[in-house]
């Protein structure tokens, strides 16, 4: 059997369900620590791809929506980073530190969007169209991403997670306006009417 090149991924320490954060504790891949930033990576990938949905089926849509999406993408590995050493044992890592400029920013944005949307009084049921879906899609994950920080924080009391919290809540209230924003004023409200 002839040997295999060297991996660039894979190294076979996580055979055994176990896995090293960036502070450099050894833990198990259920451990708290690894689901935070388990739901951070979903989170990165699922945007990434509803940028990609809008760049395909919104060629001509607003590039602000593209330039915020890429600056979110990266505000993900701060707060990754973050997550991943609760206790600040490694700080050389921490390339920047999420504060209340990015949070200002957010806000800023969502403002905008607030501006151009107006909500309809009934919920909403359902997107309109794939863009819009698929921004749901990532709005519910940016929640859940929020209750794993959460849980984080409950695990290591010292992690200073306040503007990561503070960012998080804002984030699924703008990328929900954002996702209406997509729907174009076209909206699929719950009608019960359809359970007669």
């Amino acid at each position: 059997m002839s040997e295999l090149k060297r991996s660039q991924v894979t190294t076979k320490r996580g055979d055994q369900g176990q896995t090293t954060t960036l502070g450099g504790d050894d833990v198990a891949k259920s451990h708290v620590v690894i689901e935070c930033t388990g739901a951070v990576d979903e989170l990165r990938a699922q945007t990434a791809l509803v940028r990609q949905v809008i760049r395909q089926t919104q060629p001509d849509g607003p590039q602000s929506i593209d330039a915020f999406l890429l600056w979110l993408l990266h505000t993900y590995f701060v707060i990754g980073t973050a997550c991943s050493d609760p206790l600040n044992k490694h700080p050389e890592y921490r390339v920047v530190e999420l504060s209340q400029k990015h949070i200002d920013a957010l806000e800023d944005f969502q403002a905008r969007l607030e501006k151009q949307v107006t909500l309809p009084k009934q919920f909403i049921v359902s997107a309109t169209n794939p863009a819009a879906a698929q921004m749901d899609v990532v709005t519910t994950i940016a929640r859940r991403l929020e209750r794993r920080v959460v849980r984080l924080k409950e695990a290591y009391p010292e992690f200073d997670s306040e503007a990561i919290l503070v960012f998080l809540n804002r984030l699924s209230d703008t990328l929900f306006m954002l996702a209406r924003f997509l729907d174009g004023g076209t909206y699929q409200t719950v009608d019960y009417g359809v359970l007669a």
